[in-house]
């Protein structure tokens, strides 16, 4: 016991912290891969995009301002959406500064929301290192890569409303529910505002069918919840 406390994860611990993730991700990339083959992208452009920008959300920004973009402006759009990671790798900085320099530079390069979320709860068990990280990235991000391309060649089949008709998008919040009862046991006094939120993600999505607005919603009011419960508990 007192080895598996002194002792960081390594490469094959990050393979297994990645799989409650990868659900998720494989939906992300399927997604992005049918958008790309209705813009007319070429698969290389796909796989390009999908190893170096490696962020839903900013592929789908460029596929969608593709054509009335100026290339500075997409890049600039690309780069503040990804701005956020910059404050994700400084998170994990303690744990990549005793590594080598390139070793911690492409841990840190390969870190997305997934792997991030991930590397924090696996924290929470005991101590990380560069090699967890990069082995729980490269895992998430092959998932990502094959996604891309499985939506791209079924492109021409499917679309991401058909994707969303099959529930292919119940995926992720099923697949971030698996990390409850990890994150839960270690801090059960986090249950309160797990639930608060979810009410309030649940309640907004059934009045209004908008599903990213019930889930911010859902962040926000936990968010919320949280600091007003750690206030109490102050005073």
């Amino acid at each position: 016991m007192e080895k598996s406390l002194s002792a960081p994860m390594g490469i094959s611990h990050g393979w297994i912290a990645a799989l409650p993730f990868i659900p998720k991700v494989l939906v992300f990339g399927l997604i992005v891969g049918v958008a790309s083959k209705n813009a007319d992208w070429s698969l290389g452009e796909l796989i390009f995009a999908a190893l170096s920008v490696n962020a839903a959300t900013a592929q789908l920004a460029a596929l969608e301002f593709n054509n009335s973009f100026h290339i500075g402006a997409l890049i600039a759009l690309t780069v503040g959406l990804n701005a956020k990671h910059l404050l994700f790798t400084a998170s994990l900085w303690p744990y990549l500064k005793n590594s080598g320099k390139w070793r911690a530079a492409l841990a840190a390069a390969m870190v997305t929301d997934s792997s991030w979320t991930a590397c924090h709860i696996a924290a929470q068990r005991g101590p990380i290192n560069a090699n967890f990280i990069l082995g729980n990235s490269s895992a998430l991000t092959l998932a990502w890569t094959a996604g891309c391309i499985a939506g791209f060649q079924f492109g021409a089949i499917f679309t991401p409303q058909m994707l969303y008709r099959f529930g292919m998008d119940a995926l992720v919040p099923l697949s971030m529910a698996l990390l409850l009862p990890i994150g839960l046991r270690k801090n059960p006094h986090h249950l309160a505002p797990v639930a608060i939120g979810a009410v309030a993600g649940l309640a907004c999505w059934w009045r209004t069918d908008q599903q990213a607005a019930a889930v911010l919603l859902a962040g926000l009011v936990g968010m919320a919840a949280t600091l007003w419960i750690n206030r109490r508990k102050r005073a």
